[in-house]
């Protein structure tokens, strides 16, 4: 029998069990940093819903959603430390969503979560359990990535690219971003304070940004990102400018930075793409990546609300 308990994002166990059950709900070498030294302060310091399933008998919690309001939009994780379950038991993730959504809209009384109109639910890695308590609870899929490795070094050409330099080239790689990702949900519209908050992240190093010139022009870039556990070297965002699509610099500007990356001793690359970018996932397999989990999220109106 489990219980389902409100999450107090100010509580001084919040953190540690929000790490434990990741460690328990993700297998280990697809542990990510999601909740990484930044995080804490942020959801304290944010809009924050969430609800627990603990075990009744330990204590232990088996199942764990909570996320931040954006806007007008809660993002929700949800963790659940056993997938393979039959399919009975998403009536526990159901019932986690069901105190979420009991608490967010018009009817919330924090005056803070009034304001929500849709509720957005991610599962990263998405199991079949996700997707069940999601259709059972009326939420639509909206989003898939995939995560894609690849053994480094990679032998494939690379162009000629130089460093990022802050505070010159600040411009010049926001321009070429907004140009790159104008109607990506998460990339696009990143604005100079975006780019400060991301210089302040302690695995930012302007020498991982790679940037590509043509005819004394940033046309390009590959950034890159270290992650410690376990030891990755993440193309965190790759960008062309629009006015140079069609000339074959997708698959050596990734390999430029795969090859940063190799001469910082890393062994293992790491993407993410959307499922359904088909021209992109030809492209990285080529350069020798494979899938290796697949996210997913789903969304659903408020006025929905069960």
């Amino acid at each position: 029998m489990s219980l389902i308990l409100p999450l107090d994002p100010q509580s001084d166990r919040f953190a540690a069990e929000a790490r434990a059950v990741l460690g328990m709900a993700v297998p280990a070498d697809l542990v990510d940093d999601r909740f990484g030294p930044n995080w804490e302060g942020d959801v304290r310091a944010g809009v924050f819903v969430g609800a627990a399933a603990s075990d009744a008998s330990t204590g232990t919690i088996v199942a764990w959603v909570g996320g931040l309001a954006d806007g007008t939009t809660v993002r929700l994780d949800a963790l659940l430390t056993v997938e393979d379950r039959e399919p009975g038991d998403a009536s526990l993730l159901v019932a986690l969503l069901e105190s979420i959504e009991s608490r967010v809209g018009p009817h919330a009384e924090d005056v803070d979560l009034a304001s929500v109109e849709h509720i957005e639910l991610w599962a990263k890695p998405s199991s079949n359990l996700h997707h069940e308590a999601a259709n059972r609870c009326g939420f639509v899929e909206h989003r898939s990535l995939h995560q894609m490795r690849c053994p480094l070094p990679v032998p494939a050409p690379v162009l000629d690219t130089r460093p990022f330099r802050p505070g010159t080239d600040d411009r010049a790689l926001l321009d070429v971003n907004n140009r790159a990702f104008a109607s990506h949900p998460d990339q696009g519209n990143m604005t100079a304070e975006d780019l400060r908050r991301l210089s302040a992240e302690p695995w930012f190093d302007p020498d991982g940004i790679r940037l590509f010139d043509l005819d004394g022009r940033v046309v390009g870039f590959c950034w890159t990102k270290i992650h410690d556990e376990p030891r990755l070297g993440e193309i965190y965002a790759i960008g062309i400018d629009p006015s140079e699509h069609g000339k074959g610099y997708g698959a050596p500007m990734t390999a430029a930075g795969l090859r940063w990356l190799a001469d910082q001793g890393l062994d293992v690359g790491m993407l993410y793409v959307e499922a359904d970018n088909l021209p992109a996932l030809r492209t990285y397999e080529n350069l020798g990546f494979q899938v290796v989990r697949t996210d997913r999220a789903w969304i659903k109106p408020v006025a929905d609300a069960i």
